[in-house]
This record gives C-alpha cells, sequence and structure tokens, in this order.
C-alpha cells in the first residue's frame, strides 16, 4: 500500500512549484508543473508543443499530419521526435510490448500501434470498422468529430501509453542497476505527461489536464487539484528518491503499480461524462462533436476493461462506436464502470467519484469498493 503521506507530500510540491522560475521548464531543477527533474528533459517536454499546433491546425489535415509525423518542437538525436513514433515504436517486436498496457491494448485492438492507427484513420477521413467510419459515417465524417478524435486520442491515449513506457524503462533500468539510466526514464515520463505548457492547474496541452477537467465533474479535487495529479506528483516525487539508490526494487515496483492505476482515471471519467452527455443531448449540431468525446475517452479506457470484463468492454464499445447516428445508451455505460471492474483494474470507486457532481439526473451513484487490494492488471489502489 502506497505510504498516506503521499497524498500531502504532492500538495506541498504542488505548492512549491509556483514560487519556481517558470523559464525553461525541464532542465535540471526547473520545475514541470510541480516535479523538479534531475536530468534535462526540457526537449522531451516540448512535444505538447506539437499537440498545441495540431489543435490550432483544424480542419487543415495535411497540416496536423505534417506536425503529427515529421514533429515540429521537440528535438531528439540531431531530429524531431514524433508523436506518431511514440505509438510506432510498438510496431517494432521487442521488450516494450510485454508493458501491461502495451499488451491489454494489443489484445483489444489487434494492432500494436493502435493509437496512430486511429489518429491516422481520423486524419485521413477514413473508414474503419475498428476505429471509426471517418469517411462515410453521419457522426464520424464531421469536421468537429474529426477534429475532436484526433487530438483526444494524441493526448489520451497516445502520450499515456509513451509516458508509461518510460516509467516501464525507468523499473527496467534500475533492476539492472543503472540508476542514472532509471532516473532519466523517469523524468522522461512527467515531463511527457505533463508538457512544457502545465501550470499545473489543466492549462497544458498533454494528458495532464484530463484529470484536471473530470475532477471537477466528479468532485474528485484534493483543494482546487485533481486528486489523481496530486498522488500522481507525490508518486513521481517518491520514485525519483528510489532511482537513486539501490536496494528499492519492491518499493519502486509498487509506484509504478500506482501510477498505472491513476492514470486508468480519467478516460473512465470521461468516457462516463460524455456517453451521458452523447444520451442527453437535446441540440442535433453538438451530437457529433459530443458522440467523439465520447468515443475517445471509452477508446483510452477500453482495454484496461477488457482485460479485466471482456465482454463488459464489448457493450461499452459498441455503444460509443463512431459510426452511425446513435446515440450511446447511458445505462450500459454506467453500469460497465461498477466496483467489481474499477477495483480489478486498480482503480477504486472514490477516485472515480460521481456524475451526480455536475449531472444530478444522470443517476450515476458512488459505487463501494469490494476488495481492498488488487494486482489483476500489475496495478494497484494508492
Amino acid at each position: 500500500m502506497v505510504p498516506a503521506t503521499w497524498l500531502a507530500a504532492g500538495l506541498v510540491a504542488a505548492a512549491a512549484a509556483a514560487t519556481r522560475a517558470a523559464a525553461a521548464p525541464g532542465e535540471p531543477g526547473v520545475a514541470i508543473a510541480g516535479y523538479t527533474p534531475v536530468t534535462n528533459v526540457s526537449a522531451h517536454a516540448r512535444i505538447d508543443l506539437d499537440v498545441k499546433a495540431i489543435e490550432e491546425a483544424g480542419t487543415d489535415y495535411a497540416a496536423a499530419r505534417q506536425v503529427y509525423t515529421a514533429g515540429a518542437n521537440s528535438a531528439k538525436d540531431g531530429g524531431q521526435r514524433t508523436l506518431q513514433g511514440f505509438s510506432t515504436a510498438y510496431a517494432v517486436a521487442g521488450p516494450a510490448r510485454a508493458e501491461p498496457l502495451a499488451a491489454a491494448s494489443h489484445a483489444f485492438w489487434g494492432d500494436w500501434d493502435y493509437a496512430n492507427r486511429h489518429v491516422l484513420a481520423a486524419l485521413a477521413g477514413n473508414d474503419s470498422a475498428t476505429y471509426g467510419d471517418y469517411g462515410s459515417g453521419v457522426l464520424a465524417a464531421d469536421a468537429a468529430a474529426r477534429t475532436q478524435v484526433i487530438k483526444k486520442v494524441i493526448k489520451f491515449s497516445l502520450i499515456p501509453q509513451y509516458v508509461q513506457h518510460e516509467l516501464e524503462e525507468a523499473l527496467a533500468s534500475y533492476t539492472l542497476g543503472q540508476y542514472e539510466d532509471a532516473a532519466m526514464h523517469w523524468d522522461e515520463g512527467w515531463a511527457f505527461y505533463a508538457g512544457s505548457l502545465e501550470g499545473g492547474n489543466g492549462t497544458g496541452y498533454s494528458a495532464y489536464i484530463l484529470a484536471e477537467k473530470r475532477a471537477r465533474n466528479f468532485n474528485t479535487t484534493v483543494g482546487a487539484q485533481s486528486s489523481v495529479n496530486v498522488r500522481f506528483l507525490a508518486a513521481m516525487a517518491a520514485g525519483q528518491g528510489q532511482v537513486a539508490v539501490a536496494g528499492n526494487a519492491a518499493a519502486l515496483l509498487q509506484t509504478v503499480k500506482c501510477i498505472r492505476g491513476l492514470m486508468a482515471v480519467p478516460p473512465i471519467q470521461g468516457c462516463l461524462r460524455y456517453a451521458y452527455k452523447v444520451a442527453a443531448v437535446l441540440l442535433a449540431a453538438e451530437l457529433p462533436k459530443e458522440a467523439a468525446e465520447a468515443w475517445a475517452f471509452c477508446a483510452a479506457a477500453l482495454p484496461g476493461l477488457a482485460a479485466v470484463d471482456p465482454a463488459v468492454a464489448a457493450a461499452v464499445r459498441a455503444e460509443t462506436f463512431l459510426s452511425g447516428s446513435r446515440r450511446a445508451g447511458w445505462p450500459v455505460v454506467r453500469a460497465a464502470f461498477g466496483a467489481a471492474t474499477l477495483n480489478a483494474m486498480g482503480v477504486r470507486c472514490a477516485d472515480v467519484g460521481t456524475l451526480n457532481a455536475e449531472y444530478p439526473a444522470s443517476a450515476h451513484p458512488v459505487c463501494e469498493d469490494g476488495v481492498v487490494a488488487n494486482d489483476n492488471q500489475g496495478t494497484d489502489f494508492c
């Protein structure tokens, strides 16, 4: 079990970050959203500038694809780091395929570079029986839907997988006694998660923002911040100390398991919120955008759900798949994320909270945890 003091430590770290200089986030000693790296990951953190450029490209899909495939702002080995490369890295056989999220995602989607294939389908406006009918679908072909899928799959499926990859790399390096490499990978994980523009309150362009936005909808804040991000930051600070010295293998593994569980929460909240909005929305003009958001968030949550209950995941996929004009069935999605599935995914009921905080008519109760520990997907409560 992760120490309870981590919550307080995360709040202290976040408060201290406000007094640090904002210049060159990611340089040693210069914080990124409350986390102070010991290695230079400033170039890594700038990957969020590529996300921002893609969002600003809007319906100029050629410009968005150029940034996505070629990179623009994050230097790497004399060239550019690319968002596409975060996903296609798994297309080549190697140890990364054994990572829990990668294995679960491949089992569900059937593709190792599933996030890349999803983004490319939306960018090209192509129909895909797996990812959505972006050429002919009544909802999916709408420009508002395509742009939502592009940016949200990038931020909440593609980037989180690579964040976890860096933490897995840190764990692997540590077990080999390669402590400097472990520290580097650990810092890189947070740099990608938060990005160079994140101020610690959800104002950036990378995966960090989702926890902040959804916490307000589900009443899962600690003070003014997402409970997920507060605990994630505390876990990162603890892990940074653990990788620095020998003898912490068990503790570091527990920290990684904690983070795996925490990262599952925001997509689940997003899936729930937008499935309800699609079911309840009154203005037809909003439906393509809302349905695309529901599908993008659920797509990020589905591999983990499928790993613990394939039938339930298949039902959620059928309700939210972006193709024709049907609305998601809210009762199906709401029931999918109960205590049994959440706990098996390493998530507490209170981590997700209740959508009643925003939409009382959703009748989304707080579930009651049925187990006190979990190791089903290499995750654990924290």
